[in-house]
């Protein structure tokens, strides 16, 4: 049905959604078993069936967290790595950065995100994906662009009190 190269894309999309590995895989998991019951015969069309579980599984989740708010007491994701430091301290700009603008967006602006810069669809492609019109997509886009450039214009994008 799928292969691993789709399955990967899957992954990524779900992790753009998520953010989280592990919900990224729990999301990918609930979204195949659902598509096994009633899937379509061609594999584009399956992609986007999936995708559409996966987007709707999230969004439910997301109202639910929302409602219910839960905290995690497990901190065991950190492990020590051994990099020169200055490639260390640009990564670690690079992340903050990154994570300050992700945190200021919408999760519905996340996935047209994954979709426009990292799958790289076209305008028309992110539209048939989301259930929406060209020109809405383009509009979104703009909007997020915009939303992306006076953030980093407010000076709020970066680590403070960088090395020298």
């Amino acid at each position: 049905m799928l292969d691993q190269k789709a399955l990967q894309r899957l992954y990524r999309y779900g992790f753009s959604l998520t953010r989280d590995e592990d919900a990224a895989y729990d999301l990918l998991q609930d979204a195949l078993e659902i598509s096994l019951r009633k899937a379509p015969d061609n594999t584009a069309a399956v992609m986007r069936y999936i995708q559409r579980i996966m987007r709707n599984r999230f969004i439910d989740q997301y109202r639910h967290d929302h409602r219910h708010p839960t905290v995690s007491f497990n901190d065991n994701d950190n492990q020590p790595v051994n990099i020169d430091p200055q490639v260390l301290e640009d990564i670690v700009i690079a992340e903050h950065e990154v994570e300050s603008i992700m945190t200021m967006l919408e999760p519905l602006e996340h996935e047209l995100l994954f979709f426009w810069a990292v799958e790289g669809y076209t305008a028309q492609e992110i539209a048939d994906r989301i259930d929406s019109t060209r020109g809405t997509v383009l509009s979104r886009i703009h909007r997020l662009r915009q939303k992306i450039l006076r953030y980093q214009a407010s000076g709020e994008v970066g680590v403070k009190g960088g090395a020298e």
